[in-house]
């Protein structure tokens, strides 16, 4: 009984995704898409199923064809990411509008040289002076 429960514990912690990237840098859609594109298995090392903090423009939200409610970020470049919120938090999209500046902490869940995809979004309140 006692390993089931320190199993339970441990697939929670390990399911929990709270850990963000080495040194919580907050990283702009351009600099997801150019390291893919220079290197996609590099770059997929470094991100894929890690927790980061992305900046950007709200370029659209929205549904996507899976019924997952979603945030296009965009940056000064023209670079494009995608930002899935959990099912549950679809009421949320309605505190995101065009062309609000917003940053953002997610599970990076797919990488292309042309597309990232972040799912597990929460946006992160901007720090107070």
């Amino acid at each position: 009984m006692k390993r089931i429960i320190a199993v339970i514990i441990f697939g929670c912690v390990l399911l929990s995704g709270t850990a963000f990237s080495a040194d919580n840098e907050v990283i702009t859609p351009y600099v997801l898409l150019k390291a893919s594109a220079e290197n996609l298995e590099e770059a997929k090392e470094q991100y894929l199923n890690k927790t980061i903090l992305i900046n950007g423009v709200v370029a659209s939200k929205g549904m996507s064809r899976y019924m997952t409610p979603n945030v296009i970020l965009k940056d000064e470049r023209g670079a494009e990411a995608i930002c899935v919120l959990p099912y549950h938090e679809v009421l949320k999209l309605a505190d995101f509008e065009v062309g609000q500046t917003v940053t953002m902490s997610g599970r990076v869940h797919n990488m292309t040289a042309e597309r990232v995809v972040i799912k597990e979004c929460k946006a992160v309140p901007p720090e107070s002076d």
